[in-house]
Order: C-alpha cells, then structure tokens, then sequence
C-alpha cells in the first residue's frame, strides 16, 4: 500500500516548469564527496562538475548529502543547491559505533521525504560507504526513479589495504548489491569497469566509462620557474609502493646532487614522524621539504612550481586498474609524470598514451629517466605541450558527454513507461 501510494504521489507531480515556461529535468546527485572550494577533493570536485554540467544543459540539479555537524538543511553554494540530510552515515559518526544501523529506517524515511519533495527523475549516487549506496537505492526503486552509480573507487580494490576482513566482505557484499541494481555504473577506467563487470557479475550494457576529469583553467603559476625537481601531491598511503618511492628519490639524489623535493599535504603526527624518519633513513633529510594540506584550490598553485611530478603505486594486481588522482593534478600544470609502478596497469597506460611522463619499474631505471629528464629543458616543453591536449581531451566538458547521453536516454525510457502508466 505505502509503495502503491508513493509511486501514485511522484507520478501525479509532472516536472516543474522553468523561468522560460518549458520544462526542466531534474537530477539528484547524492554524494558523501560535498564540498566546498576552499575544502574540496578531487571527489567533490567531480560532483560540483557533474552539477555545473547538467545545469549549464537547462537541468534542476540537487546535491544531498550526510549531515554532519551543525549543518543546516539547506543551504547555497556556488549557485546550486546543497541538501543535508540525517542518515546512517551521521549517526555512526555521532555514536563513533556501526551500532547506528538500528536507525535505519529513519534515514530511509529521510530519503523518501527528500525525494517526494524535489522529485527527481534520475537520481546518481556515488560515495565509499555501502549505506551511501543503499539507502537511497532503495527508495528510488521504491518510486522507479532511474539510478545511475558513479564508482570512483570500489570496495574490490578498497578492501586490500583496509582493516576487518569480516567488514570488507560485507562492504563488498552490499556495493554488489547496490551496482546490480543500478540502471547504469560509471567507472573511471576500462580495467576496473571489466574488474566490476567479473566480480558483481554486472550488465556490460549497463556499464559507462567515464574517466576522473580534468579542470582546465590555467592555475597561477604557471611558465614560472620551477622551486622542485619534483612535487609528490599527498602523503604516503597503503597503496603507494613508499619504499620503492623512497629508494628511487635516493638513487636521483646521488645523480643529481642539487635534487629538490616537495611533499605536499603532509599532516602533523605520526605519519609526518614516520616519512621524516625513513627520509633520513635514506640520506634525504635536507633533500626534501613537507608542506602541510592545502585547499584543493591551491594545488594547482603547488604543482606549478615543480618540473615533474611522482606517482608510485603499490604492484597488488587489483591496483593496475587505478589511475592517480594526483596524475590529474600533475598534468594541468603541464608538469610530466614520473610513475614507477606495473607497466601493465591503467596508470601506465595513461602516460604512455598521451605522452606526458616516464613509467618505469623499478627506481634505479626511474632515476635514471628522470636525471636525463630534468636537465632536458626541450623534454620538458614537448612534455608541457603533450599536457595541454591531453586536458583539454579530458576536460569536464569533454568527458561528462557521455554520462549525459546515457542519463538523457534513461529520461526518455522512463518517460515513455510513464505515458504508457
């Protein structure tokens, strides 16, 4: 009865009318990646994108996400809408304890409140925690409103490096249930669409490629003299291959004396204590310099002041599926990348194809490449060159046409079936 009512409720509102009398579509993008532009990630940066894109095209577009803190409940930023609402994922951080789940059905009742109020017609989801993809999910299938999953990162690649065996299985379990009943799954590579594809045994014709996305707009900084020989955006993580990291930036020292390096986003604590100490464990100490977090906004400010940037990945064979996002930063600064990870992965194959770095395998060759590199000013001009296409390919211009196509023809499937209602 309350599924017949909801669906009676959402049908009845035909979509609102715009300022020019015709009618507006409208987009619900639910994301745990909302942000500002003072703190934003490469994620919110995304989601903000996807927004100003469907927008620009005449679209009523709404971005919810958990509350947290005092947020209120609505508010503007950036000319677009930004909803906040109650969900698991706000009570878990408020009891610090997964024992929230026992509130599950008010974050569902806050979905469906949301919903009847914007009525969206496709809604795109898109976050880490499982419950970010399910609530929703459900109460979308509930009102047969389209869902399109926008998968940046996956709990199959995810779960390698993050602790509780028991909790990343039943991560991976609830992402396979919310990507199979999706209406479409974006992925960011071609690899980890096959990887989604044979692990959830999902719908290839369900499957979209939609790579990270490039902001074009050319950061202050740029053509100035370089500080660093070489920028690494972020700290050291999990997936990272840090020893390998480590050993490469102290051959380069040995063949490059003058070497400057450039830690960028690197916190006060115990992992700031640990890279100082394996720094020095490699005679790098007054090598290279670590700078704290900056806003998103900066970074581009950061990157432009070093000749090269430094991506090394983890060799684990799910990760030949990811592509940096530091890799995104490094190539609007026109900076090439020096990547030491498989040859055979997704980030790999993203240097090579629009000629922008170096990818080597083991740091003694990425020294040596990257010695000759720095001291090639002409290298470095056809590199700069190589970025600038290979940007604008990649702008957010270019690479959401895809994802609108398909969310437009999902519109006009769902039209149809309601006509036919």
């Amino acid at each position: 009865m309350l599924k017949q009512t909801l669906r009676r409720s959402h049908r009845a509102s035909a979509r609102r009318p715009d300022d020019g009398g015709g009618i507006r579509s409208r987009l619900m993008v639910i994301s745990e990646f909302i942000d500002s532009h003072s703190a934003a990630t490469a994620a919110g940066t995304r989601t903000r994108a996807l927004r100003e894109f469907f927008t620009e095209r005449g679209w009523d577009v709404l971005l919810v996400g958990p509350r947290d803190g005092g947020s209120a409940v609505e508010t503007s930023r950036d000319d677009g809408r930004v909803r906040r609402l109650t969900t698991y994922e706000t009570r878990r951080q408020q009891l610090q304890s997964p024992a929230a789940v026992i509130a599950f059905p008010l974050s569902i009742r806050e979905y469906v409140n949301s919903f009847r109020e914007f009525r969206p017609d496709i809604v795109v989801i898109s976050g880490y925690s499982p419950f970010i993809l399910v609530e929703p999910l459900l109460v979308a299938k509930l009102l047969r409103i389209p869902v399109v999953f926008d998968v940046l990162d996956s709990w199959i690649l995810l779960g390698e490096f993050h602790p509780g065996r028991i909790r990343n299985w039943l991560r991976r379990s609830i992402e396979r249930f919310a990507l199979s009943r999706g209406n479409l799954v974006v992925g960011v590579t071609k690899t980890q669409l096959r990887l989604l594809a044979d692990r959830y045994r999902l719908n290839w014709q369900t499957l979209v490629l939609v790579p990270r996305g490039a902001d074009v707009s050319t950061p202050s900084g740029v053509g100035a003299r370089p500080d660093y020989d070489i920028i690494h955006v972020g700290p050291p993580r999990d997936y990272y291959d840090n020893e390998g990291m480590l050993q490469f930036l102290a051959r380069l020292s040995s063949l490059r004396p003058s070497l400057r390096v450039l830690f960028l986003g690197i916190e006060e604590g115990p992992a700031k204590a640990k890279l100082e100490s394996d720094l020095a464990a490699h005679g790098l100490t007054g090598t290279a310099e670590l700078h704290p977090p900056v806003p998103w906004s900066e970074v581009a400010r950061w990157t432009c002041r070093a000749k090269s940037g430094l991506v090394a990945l983890t060799r684990n064979p799910l990760y030949r599926a990811a592509v940096s996002t530091k890799a995104y930063d490094y190539l609007v600064a026109g900076i090439p990348i020096l990547f030491l990870g498989s040859s055979d992965s997704e980030q790999a194959e993203f240097v090579r194809s629009y000629g922008i770095g170096r990818v080597c395998e083991t740091p003694e060759e990425l020294a040596q490449e990257a010695a000759a590199l720095l001291s090639d000013e002409k290298a470095l001009g056809l590199f700069r060159k190589n970025a600038e296409v290979a940007a604008s390919s990649l702008a957010w211009t270019q690479v959401l046409k895809p994802f609108y196509e398909r969310a437009a023809t999902l519109l006009s499937l769902r039209d149809g079936e309601h006509a036919r209602i």
